[in-house]
């Protein structure tokens, strides 16, 4: 429906109204030899984890055993991507994302660890790097495998676009002295290098946020008690304090164009594709693993079960459940290969990349609801009561805490919506209001490899595309200036799940064509059905807005603690 030589991105042409099925043909799979690579690491991995950390003692006392980091070091797994030539594993992004996934199904914690280090550590810089000490001294600690991460957030919050940790140039002009407070920075207990936001003070740079490469054996620098959170137990997680923390000049990361507070800096091309890659570990691939987890349980959990005579599993809404876990696994693993599996230049997939955090998140929460209301019939016991009565545990108090971490983890799931939409969905609508409009099919764009009815679910999402692109015309031209369309976040967060709901059902479409299996037919079908359901629901809710004035009355009544008489 799209000249695909034109297009800029599969998600851009749905969210234009265009979906482009030459896009989808062609989806991309592993090759065999790297597939075997990352099945061997795979295993190494899995092993290596399952001999260190008992998940049972770690839900207990809330800490990985004290010396799990030499351990997982030993085996490689902070150098999953590191070229061969540093000593690493030389691992393909898709072969990293399968590793950290493998760990997850064992014990999330120690995978976030390895997922962060990959994702938003140091060496996801070297690319952008100039050859100069900041350089070396990366690429020097990356091949020690030098934990690292990114320490950003800050009390004040982290949607603040002004950093309150400051960054000032010494008398002598060779070191930055930087002072402040970080929270919620992961790896902080166990990382040799992190990477810290600061407004930088004083000269032709003052009020920009500076971006600082920081030993953390410098004097200055103090990690307090690891965070204690609701999921996650043991993840080394803590705040940072930095007082007077002399950081040579050279350490600066200087990014072109330079990182004004008075827009997005965070969406700056280059940190934008670090950040939406790492995501893909450290939200996308855990997700993926508590999703197989939760199929393991049910399976588990209907085995053998009976009632009135008759299976359990052949009961109508048990089938619904497990097939529905069934397709959003299938869902989760058509996003995670399309945006770590498609060739050429990371940045095709970086809006699909961008969406994939929310999508693999509330997928998995979806599924782990799911499978509680399933296990849940037999009552909502904690692992200890089944033990203490004789009986196996199963896991799933840890999964859901886990699952619920990981929509919160980088931004809440609703405000992620929000800063998504006012980025990828409205962003090229206010920069070219009036698109070309969509070609007329052709034979050649027609789906290939898809049964009748997913044939069918492909022509519903051209008509809720054609649909979408029209209301995001309508409210761009409603609200001329793209802060008052921000504003309404009914709306923004609203489309932004829609664009979501769109991409996901495509991508599951092409999977499904390009494997030709039954299993992926019928996944399919049976997710873009659910899939449906909330596209309707959320077309409603941006054809009838929320009346925002009744939304402010009662919240102010509500937290002012009026009570009606």
């Amino acid at each position: 429906m799209t000249d695909v030589h034109h297009a800029s991105s599969l998600l851009e042409e749905l969210n234009r109204g265009r979906p482009a099925w030459p896009l989808l043909a062609d989806f991309p799979e592993q090759d065999e030899e790297d597939a075997a690579k990352g099945t061997a690491a795979v295993h190494e991995a899995t092993e290596v984890l399952r001999g260190l950390v008992d998940v049972p003692e770690v839900e207990r006392t809330r800490s990985l055993p004290p010396d799990w980091v030499k351990p997982l070091r030993d085996a490689g797994l902070y150098a999953l991507t590191t070229p061969e030539s540093r000593g690493g594993r030389g691992l393909s992004p898709y072969n990293a994302y399968r590793v950290i996934s493998a760990l997850a199904r064992h014990s999330v914690p120690p995978a976030v660890s390895v997922a962060v280090h990959t994702g938003f550590g140091s060496s996801a810089y070297l690319p952008l790097l100039p050859d100069g000490p900041l350089k070396d001294t990366v690429a020097a600690a990356d091949a020690a495998q030098v934990i690292s991460g990114d320490a950003d957030t800050e009390p004040t919050g982290a949607a603040n676009r002004r950093r309150a940790t400051t960054a000032r140039l010494d008398e002598q002009g060779t070191h930055y002295v930087l002072d402040g407070q970080k929270v919620y920075i992961q790896n902080a207990p166990v990382a040799g290098l992190l990477r810290v936001s600061a407004t930088i003070l004083g000269g032709e740079d003052d009020g920009r946020v500076g971006l600082f490469f920081v030993p953390t054996d410098l004097p200055g620098i103090t990690v307090g008690e690891p965070h204690s959170f609701v999921g996650l137990r043991g993840v080394p997680n803590a705040p940072l304090s930095l007082t007077g923390v002399r950081v040579p000049v050279a350490f600066r990361f200087v990014v072109d164009p330079a990182l004004s507070t008075e827009q997005e800096w965070r969406l700056q091309n280059q940190l934008n594709d670090v950040s939406v890659r790492a995501r893909m570990y450290a939200i996308a691939a855990p997700a993926a693993a508590l999703t197989a987890l939760c199929q393991d349980i049910a399976r588990d959990f209907l085995r053998g079960r009976r009632v009135d005579g008759l299976d359990l599993a052949a009961y109508g809404e048990v089938q619904n459940i497990v097939a529905r876990n069934a397709a959003d696994m299938m869902a989760q693993e058509a996003v995670a290969r399309w945006c770590l599996l498609t060739p050429g230049d990371p940045a095709r997939v970086r809006r699909e990349q961008m969406a994939a955090k929310n999508i693999t998140s509330v997928t998995c929460w979806r599924v782990v609801e799911r499978t509680l209301s399933l296990l849940a019939a037999r009552g909502l016991e904690t692992d200890e009561g089944l033990v203490a009565r004789g009986r196996e545990p199963h896991g799933l108090e840890r999964v859901w805490r886990d699952a619920r971490m990981l929509r919160v983890s980088g931004g809440v799931d609703f405000f992620v919506d929000h800063f998504y939409a006012v980025s990828n969905v409205f962003g090229p609508w206010y920069e070219d209001p009036a698109p070309a409009a969509p070609a007329l099919p052709s034979a050649a764009a027609s789906p290939q490899g898809l049964s009748p009815v997913n044939e069918r679910h492909w022509a519903d999402i051209g008509a809720r595309s054609a649909w979408f692109a029209e209301r995001c015309r309508v409210l761009v031209a409603a609200h001329p200036r793209r802060a008052d369309l921000e504003k309404r976040q009914d709306l923004t967060i609203a489309a932004g799940r829609f664009s979501c709901e769109l991409l996901t059902a495509a991508l599951v479409l092409g999977r499904a064509a390009k494997s030709g299996t039954e299993r992926d037919q019928l996944a399919a079908d049976v997710y873009c059905t659910a899939a449906e359901a909330r596209l309707a629901g959320l077309a409603h809710r941006l054809d009838h807005p929320r009346d925002a004035g009744a939304d402010a009355a009662l919240g102010r009544l509500a937290l002012a603690g009026e009570q009606e008489e």
